[in-house]
C-alpha cells in the first residue's frame, strides 16, 4: 500500500531534510488540494509537525483535509482531548509516538491506533525527533505490539535525503511484530517501493514525490498483477450510492486516470483506450482507486456527471435506486434551484419553520404507537434533518465521520 504524506508547518505542506525544522526543502501552499490529489492512491498520512515540536498546531487545516479525504493523522497527539477531536473530525487512525504508553492507549480500540516508531542513530527518538530513548525500534515494537494495529517506522537519518531507505532496518521491524508496518524515510524509487512491498510493508512517501523523483502513479501500477488477462485489469466503478459499471483498463490508462483524475479505460472490442465522457459529456471524476486482495482488480470511486450507461440509465446494472445519498442530492438541487410552490423550497426559505418541523416530528417519533408509525415518523425526522444539513451546506459524509469518530474514541 502507498501512503502519501502531507506534513504540516504553518498551515502549509512541507518537506524537511533529516527531520530538521530549520532545513525545509520545499513547501506547498494548499495542503487540502494536495491531500485530495494524493487520496486517489490510498489513505493519506497527515502529520502536524508544529504540534510534534510543541510550537503550535495545524488543527484547522487538518479538519479541512479530513472533510475531504480519508486520512491517518499524527504529530503532537499527547492528550486525549486532541486525540478525540481528531477522531471526531474523521481521522481513520491516530499516529501516536511520544505519548504511546499502555496507559494512554488502552482507552482506544487497537484498530484506531498506529504507533510511530522513529529511529535515529539506531535508537528510538521522540518529541518531534528531538529527544532520544534507550530502546531500539525492534524493542519498542515488541513491547507495544498489543496496543495498536500498525506501526509507522521512520528511518529519520534517511528522511528527506532521497538516497534510498534502510531495507535491513525495515525488515527487522517487520519480523519483530505481527502488526502491519508502514515504512518511511528515504524511499526514493519505484524499486524501493517494490522492495518494501516484498517485505510485507507499506510505503509512506514524501520528499521523492514532492520533487518528482518518484512518480506515484508508476509506483501504484508497479504493485499490481498485470499478468492474468493480457495486461488488463477489470475495474468496478461506483459512486456514493451504487455500482455504475464495469470496464477494463491497461497500465497506460491507469496511469492517465491516476495522474489526471479522469476515468480512462481500455476497449477490448476496439483495442483502444478511451476516456469516459469524451463523446457523451458524461464524465467521471475519480476520487479514489483501490485494488483488491489479489491486486488483479480495481475499484474506482467516482463523481459521475450524467448517466453512466450508454442506454441512458444511471447505472449499467439498472435504474438508480433510492437511498439517503440520492435524497441528499435532491435536497441540494432544491436548495440551489428552488421550484415555485415546492415544500422543500419553503423549508429552505424559512429556517424557523424548518427547525419547528424537526422538533414536531421528533416528538411524534417518540410517541409513535406502532412499529409502522415509528418507521413513518423516523422517515420524517430524517428528511427534515437532512434538509437542515443541506441548508447549512453540510453532508451525510460529515455525519458519518462524526459517528465513526465516536466509535473510535476512548472507552472509559
Amino acid at each position: 500500500m502507498l501512503v502519501p504524506s502531507v506534513d504540516l508547518m504553518g498551515g502549509k505542506a512541507v518537506q524537511l531534510r533529516r527531520g530538521n525544522p530549520n532545513d525545509c526543502a520545499l513547501t506547498v501552499d494548499d495542503p487540502v488540494a494536495l491531500a485530495e490529489q494524493f487520496a486517489r492512491y490510498g489513505e493519506v498520512a497527515v502529520i502536524d509537525l508544529d504540534a510534534a515540536l510543541g510550537r503550535g498546531d495545524n488543527l484547522a487545516t487538518i479538519e479541512r483535509i479530513l472533510a475531504k479525504v480519508e486520512a491517518r493523522v499524527g504529530g503532537g497527539i499527547r492528550d486525549h482531548a486532541r486525540a478525540d477531536r481528531l477522531l471526531r473530525a474523521g481521522a481513520r487512525k491516530l499516529i501516536i509516538g511520544t505519548a504511546a504508553t499502555p496507559e494512554f492507549l488502552h482507552r482506544y480500540p487497537r484498530e484506531a491506533v498506529i504507533i510511530a516508531v522513529d529511529q535515529k542513530g539506531g535508537k528510538v527518538t521522540t518529541h518531534g525527533w528531538t529527544e532520544g530513548a534507550a530502546e531500539t525500534a525492534v524493542e519498542r515494537c515488541r513491547r507495544m505490539e498489543k496496543h495498536c494495529s500498525e506501526f509507522l517506522f521512520t528511518v529519520v537519518d534517511r528522511e528527506g535525503m532521497q538516497q534510498g531507505t534502510d531495507l535491513q532496518a525495515i525488515e527487522a521491524v517487520v519480523k519483530a511484530t505481527e502488526n502491519h508496518v508502514t515504512a518511511a524515510g528515504g524511499i526514493t524509487t519505484v524499486a524501493d517501493v517494490q522492495a518494501i512491498d516484498r517485505l510485507g510493508a507499506s510505503s509512506q512517501l514524501g520528499m521523492a514525490v514532492y520533487t518528482g523523483r518518484l512518480d506515484l502513479a508508476e509506483a501504484y501500477a508497479a504493485l499490481l498483477d498485470w499478468t492474468k488477462v493480457q495486461g488488463l485489469l477489470p475495474v468496478v466503478v461506483q459512486d456514493d450510492s451504487q455500482v455504475l459499471m464495469q470496464a477494463w483498463v491497461d497500465e497506460a490508462g491507469l496511469l492517465e486516470t491516476l495522474r489526471t483524475g479522469k476515468a480512462t479505460y481500455f476497449s477490448r472490442s476496439r483495442q483502444a483506450r478511451w476516456q469516459k465522457g469524451e463523446t457523451s459529456g458524461h464524465t467521471q471524476r475519480v476520487r479514489t482507486v483501490r485494488y483488491d486482495c489479489d491486486r488483479d482488480a480495481l475499484l474506482y470511486h467516482v463523481d459521475q456527471t450524467g448517466p453512466a450507461c450508454h442506454t441512458g440509465q444511471q447505472s449499467c446494472f439498472g435504474p438508480e435506486h433510492f437511498d439517503l445519498h440520492h435524497l441528499e442530492r435532491i435536497l441540494a438541487e432544491r436548495r440551489d434551484q428552488p421550484e415555485p410552490g415546492s415544500y422543500t423550497a419553503k423549508l429552505f426559505a424559512d429556517p424557523a419553520f424548518l427547525r419547528s418541523k424537526i422538533l414536531e416530528e421528533a416528538k411524534e417519533l417518540t410517541e409513535a404507537p406502532t412499529d409502522r408509525d415509528t418507521v413513518w415518523e423516523a422517515a420524517d425526522v430524517m428528511y427534515f434533518t437532512m434538509a437542515l444539513l443541506a441548508s447549512k451546506g453540510l453532508t451525510l459524509d460529515q455525519v458519518q465521520r462524526e459517528l465513526r469518530g465516536r466509535h473510535g474514541r476512548r472507552r472509559g
